[in-house]
C-alpha cells in the first residue's frame, strides 16, 4: 500500500496547476489571433478579452522559459530611463567612438576641401546614423523645415489663399507623389 502524504498531493496539484497554465497559455497564444481574425472583425469586449488573452498568455510563456517576462523586461527599460534596447548595447565605450567620429565628420563638412563625392558619402552616413524612427517620421524634410513651413503658409495667405486652399495643396502633394500638373498627366 502506498501511503500519500498531504505535502505529496500539494506538490502533485501544484504541478497539475503550473501544467494547466502552460496549456492555457499555449492555447490562447495560437487561438486569440485566430478568433480575432474570423468575421465578423470588429473592436467590441470580446476582441479586447481575447487580445488580454494573448498578452498574458505571451508574457507567461516568456517568463516559463526566461524566467523574466516581457512586462519586468519592458518596465526595467522604462525605469532606466533607456529606450527598449538589448541589454548593454551600445555599450558606453561604442557610444563614445560614435560620437568622435560623428564630431569628426562635422569638422571635416565644415572645414570643405572635400570632393562632392566625399560629401556625398558624409551626408549619406549621417543619414545611416539617425534612428529608423526618426527616419520614417520626419521622412525627407531636413532642418529648418518648420520655419520653411511657416513662411510658405504666411507667403500663401498674404497672396489671398485661405487654409481650405493650402489643404488641398498638401493633398495634392501627397496624392501625385510631390509631381507638378504637367508631370502627372504625361505618365
Amino acid at each position: 500500500m502506498s501511503t500519500t502524504t498531504p505535502e505529496d498531493i500539494q506538490t502533485r496539484r501544484e504541478e497539475d496547476y503550473a501544467r494547466f497554465k502552460n496549456y492555457a497559455a499555449y492555447t490562447f497564444l495560437v487561438a486569440s489571433p485566430i478568433l480575432i481574425a474570423l468575421p465578423p472583425r470588429k473592436l467590441d469586449h470580446l476582441t479586447v478579452l481575447l487580445g488580454t488573452a494573448f498578452a498574458f498568455s505571451a508574457n507567461h510563456i516568456t517568463y516559463d522559459r526566461t524566467g523574466r517576462s516581457i512586462v519586468d523586461r519592458v518596465h526595467s527599460k522604462i525605469s532606466s530611463g533607456r529606450t527598449i534596447v538589448p541589454s548593454g548595447l551600445p555599450s558606453e565605450r561604442a557610444l563614445e567612438i560614435q560620437a568622435r567620429l560623428r564630431a569628426s565628420r562635422e569638422k571635416q563638412l565644415r572645414e570643405g576641401g572635400l570632393t562632392t563625392e566625399e560629401i556625398e558619402k558624409l551626408r549619406a552616413r549621417e543619414m545611416q546614423d539617425k534612428g529608423v524612427m526618426e527616419r520614417v517620421w520626419m521622412g525627407g524634410e531636413t532642418e529648418g523645415w518648420k520655419e520653411r513651413r511657416l513662411r510658405e503658409e504666411q507667403e500663401a495667405l498674404d497672396s489671398g489663399k485661405g487654409y481650405g486652399d493650402l489643404i488641398k495643396e498638401h493633398i495634392w502633394d501627397v496624392w501625385t507623389w510631390g509631381k507638378n500638373d504637367g508631370e502627372g498627366k504625361k505618365e
